[in-house]
Formats: C-alpha cells, structure tokens, sequence
C-alpha cells in the first residue's frame, strides 16, 4: 500500500510526524483560521461595535435624565445612535414595544422622542 504524503493546509509543506497532523506549526494554523473565519468575524465585531455604542448612548442619556423624561431620537442620531441595532425588545402592558440595548431599553413616543428605561435581571 503506497502512502501518500500529506501536505499542510496552509503552506502545503510536507508533513512529518503524527499521521492526523493537518499544519506544519501553529503559524500555519492560525493563519488558516483567518483566512477561513475572517470575515465572519469582522462581521460580529461591527454589530457589536454598534450594540455596544447604542448602549453607551442610552446609558449616558439615562444617567442625564430620569427615566420619565422624554429624550429627542434627534439627540440620540447626533450622538451616532442607530435604531436598526438591538438585542432584543418586549412588549409590556397597553402594548407598548421596549427595544434593548443590553440592560438599557426606550420606547419611541409619537412624538419623535424616546423614554429611556433600565431592566433589572431578577
């Protein structure tokens, strides 16, 4: 039975050593990972820029105003705030949609504003 030589994925150098070896050194793996995982990666690392920026932005303006007041969505978009990023939203009582950043969520107000509100994890 003749044997084939195996050849590192990356480099394809030749492969001496365990008979599963599938990198001639951890450079060669690593540098296969990111080139196979990159831009999934960079992808997540953008949304999540931008969930973590609408989070500092509601958590600035809730430590400004109580939670009652009435923010303009106008101070919000000069501030870089994007409505499209969100973890996740809830619907309480008279129907009305909370939208979370992390722990800190608003409700948009007819009138162009929203109330910022924090939830608690009981």
């Amino acid at each position: 039975m003749e044997m084939i030589a195996k050849q590192c994925l990356h480099c394809a150098k030749k492969l001496a050593g365990r008979t599963d070896k599938k990198f001639c050194n951890h450079y060669c793996r690593s540098s296969y990972h990111n080139v196979l995982y990159g831009n999934r990666s960079n992808y997540m690392r953008r949304v999540n820029g931008l969930l973590l920026r609408n989070r500092k932005i509601l958590s600035e303006f809730f430590a400004l105003h109580q939670s009652d007041t009435l923010v303009p969505l106008s101070e919000l978009y000069i501030k870089g705030f994007s409505l499209g990023h969100y973890t996740h939203q809830q619907r309480k009582a008279k129907n009305q949609l909370y939208t979370y950043c992390y722990e800190y969520g608003y409700m948009v107000t007819g009138k162009n504003c929203v109330k910022i509100v924090l939830q608690f994890n009981t």
